[in-house]
């Protein structure tokens, strides 16, 4: 080979790999942006690892919450674009006692900062006597209070939470999945262990009592599930204005229990289980679930995460059908017969054309294969005119470790949607060497214009807009958008209602409705700007 070959080779060689990386839609930067931080993980492969994006100082920055599982949770505060670990400062490190699980955030009493809840899964995990789920009250923006919720909700292995204001009182309630109290075991007939048989604690149903105090109601408002509740959603599911629950339940294919669809009775006070009329009963292992309106019909969809078959609901009219399968994202396998471990699917418009996109974080829990595990990678999943296409191998989010919870939010004010996905440190001979740190990946992609809004509820309403509906309309489609109580597994993502434009300079018409019937419209939103909004129909821009 001549010289001119060789040199021409190695310019095609490093064209190649420049041109592989920039086509990248991610970019790793966690340990740039200061998050230089390993979740160590333990035997109990599940427990910990749910995010929580909230801004705890009012800057306009979202910061971001750690669940550590056995390990101390971290609070990651962002400093215009770079994190810094702000749990001691904030008060935070009074949790160091508990197994959290995840958290959740939402105003409880409307006084203009963000608190957060944390579920706590304690018995038996060697975590002392801190058993029960902790309010984390935030004093000014400037410090967290402990609240415990002990005489409230009493023990228990408490998984996930999610918000809502389900009676439209104008304050947040929340809904607490309490997990397993005894794992129990199925045998063969040679004593060989073949599965499982949990028992489960009941979940809870927490009423907000004008900002000052909780009263615990799930009896009352029939929904104490105690079928092994692992995530849980509120929402308007059939849009008659009141929040509805959607229940995951873990271990259904040996408990027999399904998941629930809980539909509101408001204004009566309580549920209605409808689960088996509208598809939603299925027994799985319930991990997490995400919302959006992927058709822009004016409903939210929902996808549920799974170990094995993921499902993709559409609603209609109330009714869920699932579309998995036909949709090419039910991830049943990670290779031959090997089932994957699906954790939190997130739909958001990564590239702001209009539709929706999917990421799935994944990891594999199974210590019995752990030749296999390295195997379950992250999903990525481009929405290319009602169609995903797979673009999990260019996206950058694909890495090589076990995923848990994850969260979307624009961690740098740079006008598109990043992503925060925790990770978990296993042992096993699949890991060793890997950099198993949290994840924070940055969208590279070329994006289009948006509009973002930031819904704030006064007098009668929520101070989070709970409840609250956005609909977006552009080129004859509408789009709803609903504020983020709880997603994924464990985690929240950010409250801001982001929609894509394309190359559209303004949206046509923004159509919020308000829980307590208030209908305000704007039209002609300049792109790229961020609005806050509240029941008054104040417009500010951010």
């Amino acid at each position: 080979m001549s010289l001119m070959h060789r040199i021409l080779l190695i310019f095609v060689t490093i064209y190649s790999c420049f041109g592989q990386a920039q086509s990248l839609l991610f970019d790793e930067v966690g340990t740039e942006k200061g998050l230089n931080y390993i979740y160590p993980g333990n035997e109990f492969q599940m427990a910990g690892g749910g995010v929580m994006v909230i801004d705890v100082n009012n800057d306009g920055w979202d910061d971001f919450f750690q669940s550590g599982g056995v390990f101390n949770s971290k609070l990651w505060l962002n400093a215009k674009g770079t994190f810094v670990d702000a749990t001691d400062l904030y008060g935070v490190n009074a949790l160091n006692d508990y197994f959290i699980q995840g958290a959740v955030s939402a105003d409880y009493d409307n006084d203009g900062f963000q608190d957060f809840i944390v579920v706590n899964y304690g018995i038996g995990m060697g975590r002392g006597d801190k058993f029960e789920p902790c309010l984390m009250h935030n004093i000014n923006g400037e410090k967290f209070e402990l609240i415990s919720l002990k005489d409230v909700v009493g023990p228990g292995n408490f998984s996930a939470a999610c918000w809502g204001d389900v009676n439209n009182d104008g304050f947040s309630d929340v809904y607490l999945t309490n997990y397993i109290e005894t794992m129990g075991g199925i045998s063969d007939e040679n004593g060989v262990e073949i599965g499982y048989n949990p028992t489960c604690f009941k979940n809870k149903l927490l009423i907000n009592v004008n900002g000052t105090k909780f009263v615990e109601k799930a009896i009352d408002y029939g929904v104490n599930d105690g079928g092994c509740g692992l995530a849980a959603s509120l929402t308007d599911v059939d849009l008659d204005g009141d929040l509805d629950l959607l229940l995951l339940n873990d271990f259904g294919e040996w408990t027999g229990k399904g998941n629930k669809y809980y539909r509101n009775d408001f204004p009566k006070e309580g549920f209605t289980d409808i689960s088996d009329d509208t598809g939603f009963n299925q027994k799985m292992y319930g991990m997490g679930i995400g919302q959006g309106d992927i058709d822009s019909d004016g409903d939210l969809d929902y996808y549920v995460t799974n170990i094995g078959e993921n499902y993709f609901f559409k609603n209609q009219n109330g009714a869920l059908l699932n579309s998995a399968k036909e949709d090419g994202v039910d991830l049943t396998y990670v290779s031959d017969s090997i089932r994957g471990t699906s954790w939190s699917g997130l739909f958001f418009d990564c590239d702001f054309d209009g539709d929706l996109d999917l990421y799935v974080s994944k990891g594999n829990v199974s210590t019995l294969v752990p030749k296999t595990v390295i195997k379950d990678q992250n999903k990525f999943f481009v929405n290319e005119n009602g169609k995903f296409i797979d673009k999990s191998q260019s996206s950058g989010v694909n890495d090589l470790l076990s995923h848990r919870g994850a969260a979307i939010f624009d961690f740098d004010l740079d006008g598109d949607l990043d992503i925060v996905s925790s990770v978990v440190k296993l042992p096993w001979s699949a890991y060793r060497g890997l950099d198993q740190k949290l994840k924070l990946f940055k969208n590279t992609m070329p994006n289009g214009n948006f509009v973002a809004v930031k819904l704030s509820g006064i007098n009668n309403v929520n101070r989070d807009c709970f409840g609250c509906k956005a609909f977006f309309e552009q080129n004859g489609n509408v789009t709803l958008k609903e504020v983020d109580g709880g997603s994924g597994q464990a985690s929240q993502s950010s409250k801001t209602l982001y929609f894509g434009l394309g190359d559209k300079e303004s949206l046509e018409l923004l159509k919020v409705v308000w829980p307590d019937g208030t209908v305000k419209i704007y039209k002609n939103l300049k792109s790229n700007t961020v609005y806050h909004m509240n029941t008054k129909g104040k417009l500010k821009i951010q």
